[in-house]
């Protein structure tokens, strides 16, 4: 059976993908200090709880991303290229 010719981007959607699912899973569990580490030693009134709070949404958001991600690389020329020239049918109509 010949090679799929989209293997590339299958494996370059399942690295950014596990690479986002990491991200997200970091902000989500992150605590004051490893966010002040990461941040470059921010004064610690600038890491407020808001701040915080703030940054484990977004990390959500990011393993959400990742989770798509890992979705579409199962089937990158449907669920990349495809989805790519949905916004412009939906918008031509």
């Amino acid at each position: 059976m010949p090679e799929p010719p989209y293997r590339a981007l299958g494996i370059l959607l399942r690295v950014f993908s596990l690479l986002a699912a990491l991200g997200g899973l970091l902000l989500i569990f992150a605590e004051k200090p490893l966010i002040v580490r990461l941040l470059l030693q921010p004064p610690e009134g600038e890491v407020s709880t808001l701040f915080l709070s703030l940054l484990k949404e977004m990390g959500g958001m990011v393993l959400m991303l990742g989770v798509l991600l890992w979705l579409a690389s199962r089937n990158p020329v449907r669920n990349v290229a495809g989805r790519a020239l949905l916004p412009d049918s939906a918008f031509w109509r």
